[in-house]
């Protein structure tokens, strides 16, 4: 029997907001670990999601970096998001470019501005290509098809229903280009990211699901406390938000919508502790915690200076 060649290697997953970057991860590593919404600019730090993958001629483990969406808002916190992908491909041995398949040449814009920005290997997923007729996806396909010389292979997928071959594909592409290296990690760990911010994440995730409009891009969580005891672990989290008006609505009438949203936050955590929860939720006020570089570090964005 031939030895197994041992890859490993940080891969991050880049795209412009809402193209299905953390989908994508979560349907790889089977557990919903990265924030997923509908709504754009839902992921605002990296996380490190393991993978590994064994087939008859790799033992690999991929490590993939879920960054935030590239799009172009000058605001302190967005620039804090475009800084964390830009990094997250500096750091990493690979690429991962997730783009909206789609006829029209505004999509593919994206991803030119990403060759003129990095010089980086790479593979090209399209997704989202049950949104297109048959002609439509092989007009998007020739479109790529000119930067072929560029990337490692193209593949178009459906990052919410992905087959095992798809997946088997992705792994496989990546497997054979990264570093011939040894593990990083324990194989039975999903992620590297420690988990008060897996927590404030699955929080967040209760918040863009509960909320609607302003709410969820106007607040953010800050995991204050969390005791282990004999049969149950305790988060005690604070939703920070920009005005009153928004903590008297995360609150609602007689505490019955922060104790709704807190029943979704809690099985949450639940499901990804894998163990019973007391989550105490508490909602504070801070005028412009979103502009303030050092209201900011203090939530966890750590700046690059």
């Amino acid at each position: 029997m031939k030895e197994k060649i041992m890859t490993s290697g940080f891969i991050s997953v880049i795209g412009r907001t809402n193209a299905g970057k953390s989908t994508l991860l979560n349907n790889l590593v089977k557990s919903p670990i990265a924030l997923v919404s509908k709504k754009i600019n839902a992921t605002r730090k990296r996380m490190d999601i393991i993978v590994p993958f064994e087939d008859s001629d790799y033992n690999s483990q991929l490590i993939f970096i879920d960054t935030p969406g590239l799009h172009e808002s000058k605001k302190l916190l967005n620039e804090y998001m475009l800084q964390e992908a830009k990094k997250a491909v500096g750091d990493s041995d690979l690429s991962v470019f997730v783009a909206v398949a789609s006829p029209k040449k505004s999509e593919i814009l994206h991803y030119k501005n990403f060759l003129d920005q990095h010089d980086k290997k790479h593979i090209v997923l399209l997704n989202k290509i049950d949104t297109l007729n048959k002609n439509e996806l092989l007009e998007c396909l020739e479109s790529y098809k000119q930067y072929q010389n560029k990337n490692l292979g193209i593949i178009p997928i459906k990052a919410r229903d992905l087959d095992s071959q798809t997946i088997h594909s992705i792994l496989s592409l990546l497997a054979k280009n990264l570093p011939i290296h040894p593990h990083f990690y324990d194989n039975d760990m999903i992620s590297t990211t420690i988990m008060r911010d897996i927590y404030k994440e699955a929080i967040r995730e209760a918040v863009f699901e509960r909320f609607s409009d302003e709410i969820p891009y106007e607040s953010d969580v800050k995991i204050l406390k969390i005791t282990q005891k004999p049969t149950i672990l305790c988060i005690k989290a604070q939703i920070i938000v920009a005005k009153d008006s928004q903590k008297a609505m995360i609150i609602g009438k007689n505490g019955e919508t922060i104790k709704s949203l807190g029943s979704i936050a809690r099985k949450k955590c639940e499901y990804l502790a894998e163990q019973k929860i007391f989550l105490e939720l508490i909602v504070k006020t801070i005028k412009g915690w979103n502009t303030s570089k050092d209201t900011l570090k203090q939530i966890g964005y750590d700046f690059m200076e």
